[in-house]
């Protein structure tokens, strides 16, 4: 993978439909690499859909996409599992696995499924649990843990892949505050080490205490895409998320 090409991300003329219906259009990008970028629209906008497009979840129906400029084909996705980290809710907390086991997962797609773990996976994994403060809790069941707690052990195992990009989509969703912002904080300390981040939110107070290089404004299609200050205005605000909102936008409002 060229990770000095100067896109993490592009998207050209991308679209994307789940049977008859289309959740994303005509999706024009360039994520620049080593950003953090903030998705944000309503629920229904197709953020989590543009996250697993990237992760290779969701196949797109036209249109191109490159990570680092490469067209991601199954065998180079294979070779290279991306750092993604899906909704909490997706995740079977009563399944019998403990915090340790879960993010030596994000060995699998560089392991392969069938090769026994080495002294530097074991050295992978246990560094991704210190970055996220989770190490103290490797032996816990992950079904023990709290939902803040929880998060960081899937963002540990996303850091175990070694990803030069971090797919996050909704990393705070139903958590209480001081942990939403606990979990931003980390996306802070985790930009600062170069990665590529890309983080989905419904919700504008996430933007307040965490700092985007860029945000895309996406309603199916993009509304708009930059740096915070350019994007982040009434008008575009209005046409994201299709409502007037009174006074500050950053109201903290899930829509």
């Amino acid at each position: 993978m060229n990770h000095n090409h100067p896109y993490a991300v592009e998207f050209e003329s991308f679209f994307c439909n789940y049977g008859q219906r289309e959740i994303l259009r005509d999706i024009n990008l360039q994520i620049p690499h080593g950003s953090c970028v903030g998705i944000i629209g309503p629920n229904g906008a197709g953020k989590s859909t543009l996250i697993k497009s990237i992760a290779g979840l969701v196949p797109g129906s036209k249109g191109s996409l490159k990570i680092f400029g490469k067209a991601p084909t199954r065998e180079w996705r294979k070779a290279l599992q991306l750092g993604y980290v899906p909704q909490l809710k997706s995740m079977d907390k009563d399944f019998p696995i403990s915090v340790y086991e879960v993010v030596m997962l994000g060995r699998t797609g560089p392991l392969g499924w069938f090769k026994t773990p080495g002294k530097k996976d074991h050295h992978l994994v246990e560094q991704s649990l210190e970055k996220v403060q989770m190490l103290h809790l490797k032996d816990r069941p992950i079904g023990q843990l709290s939902g803040g707690q929880q998060q960081r052990v899937l963002i540990a195992r996303a850091l175990a892949t070694k990803s030069p990009l971090l797919l996050l989509d909704e990393p705070a969703t139903g958590l209480d505050i001081p942990s939403q912002e606990s979990i931003y904080r980390l996306i802070d300390v985790l930009h600062g080490d170069g990665k590529t981040i890309i983080t989905a939110t419904h919700d504008l107070a996430a933007i307040e205490y965490h700092h985007f290089d860029f945000i895309i404004c996406l309603n199916q299609t993009v509304i708009a895409f930059g740096p915070p200050e350019e994007v982040l205005i009434s008008q575009v605000i209005e046409e994201t998320f299709m409502v007037n909102i009174e006074g500050r936008f950053f109201n903290g409002t899930n829509n």
